[in-house]
């Protein structure tokens, strides 16, 4: 493996690859109202030396275009036998319609929907089910707002692991089906998200189960440097001018730009682009904290149709915030009107039907283009990030009811006529 073990991204110990250092023990945790802020949290450290004497771009064009196409940047050997459902290799779509609408000369879609499980959570997924078997575990447990928990459940299953989801009880109905499709030991919880999460982190403690939740995991943020990997090959190794993504946790922005850092020491590119974290008026806290300058967690929070992005805190804020601070990026709020306005703009006019957590990256660009933040030459890749047939009941709210006509051939005409 290229992975040298896990250091504090605090104090900038080292640890050995062990999952009992996710959080150094030097720095810890501490609670800031009622919610664990994680003062110690650590990230994964590869040998770039050994990687860089590997990695060429004339190797990756030989391999499927997925996630393990940039297999070594994962820590992984090429000869390594890895469980894959497949995931990556998701399709850059050029915008034309949406950003004649926008007014936005170069708008592109990067649509994680059309990942396995139909989410972004696949890729993360990949690396923490891979690193359980590593680890020799044959248990994994996460809690999740729906996405995370439906995509670990599937590849558990894909490595014949036991796996335990626990949800919040208001979870989206299509993701809990999900879970119990793929197998999962399925448990709907009456609490929000960091509720949940506080009591789990307590509970798993000392038993032989992987924890896989998304802020804590330290694998999961480098499954998500991949979606940098493939941004920049579509683009033939270009660097566009801006990145937008829906932040929750605040893993898949910080991963994204640890893959363009990556990628651009390494020098298979030769800039790197401002990212843009967004997220529900009602909760965002990586915003909060941009905006702010403090980082910390909210006192509480509201209700959003956006459930993957609310919340009263991000446990990867810390290094969310560091990845808008180094890009010289922004953050910004939106409101579930325009949640749901830009649902309705991306499938009718691109034909992409995402759900309301996967659309804040397209309800943010008005206000970016008017406030003047990015300007309407600047080259934007957004974040598509879930797919709406995940959410069916976000989908009602923008679709209308189906009309009924009688069996025969005049009212068929007449359907011709109707305006």
């Amino acid at each position: 493996m290229f992975i040298k073990g896990l250091r504090c991204v605090n104090c900038g110990e080292f640890f050995p690859l062990n999952p009992k250092f996710f959080v150094c023990p030097k720095c810890d945790v501490e609670k800031v109202c009622g919610v664990t802020v994680f003062k110690g949290i650590t990230e994964v450290v590869y040998d770039y030396v050994a990687i860089g004497g590997v990695v060429s771009r004339e190797l990756f064009s030989r391999r499927v275009f997925n996630a393990l196409r940039y297999r070594e940047f994962l820590g992984f050997g090429g000869d390594v036998e890895l469980i894959t459902l497949c995931e990556g290799g998701t399709p850059l779509i050029g915008s034309s319609r949406l950003a004649e609408y926008l007014k936005i000369k170069h708008l592109l879609l990067k649509n994680e929907a059309q990942n396995p499980t139909g989410s972004f959570k696949d890729r993360e997924s990949l690396l923490a089910v891979n690193m359980a078997l590593n680890f020799g575990l044959k248990s994994v447990s996460c809690v999740s707002s729906g996405n995370a928990a439906s995509s670990i459940a599937a590849y558990a299953a894909r490595a014949g692991l036991e796996c335990y989801v626990f949800m919040p009880a208001k979870a989206s109905r299509g993701k809990i089906l999900q879970c119990l499709v793929y197998g999962a030991k399925t448990f709907l919880v009456d609490g929000i998200y960091e509720e949940i999460f506080e009591v789990h982190l307590e509970a798993i403690k000392g038993l032989n189960v992987l924890d896989v939740t998304p802020g804590y995991n330290r694998f999961r943020v480098e499954g998500d440097k991949t979606i940098a990997y493939e941004i920049c090959e579509q683009l033939g190794w270009r660097v566009p001018d801006w990145i937008i993504d829906n932040v929750g946790n605040g893993t898949h922005l910080y991963g994204m730009w640890k893959g363009f850092k990556e990628l651009y020491n390494l020098g298979f590119i030769d800039k790197l682009p401002r990212m843009v974290a967004v997220g529900p008026i009602s909760g965002a806290p990586i915003v909060h904290c941009f905006k702010s300058g403090v980082i910390s967690p909210l006192e509480g929070c509201g209700e959003s149709i956006a459930e993957g992005l609310i919340a009263m805190w991000s446990y990867d804020a810390p290094l969310a915030i560091r990845a808008l601070k180094e890009s010289n990026g922004y953050a910004e709020y939106v409101s579930d009107y325009e949640i749901l306005e830009a649902m309705k703009m991306l499938a009718r006019f691109e034909g992409i039907f995402a759900e309301p957590s996967a659309v804040a990256s397209i309800a943010v660009l008005p206000k970016l283009l008017e406030s003047g933040v990015i300007d309407g030459k600047d080259e934007v890749v957004c974040l598509i990030t879930g797919s709406g047939l995940k959410d069916p009941e976000g989908g009602s709210r923008i679709s209308g009811n189906p009309m009924s006509i009688p069996l025969n051939v005049n009212s068929i005409r007449k359907v011709f006529q109707f305006k």
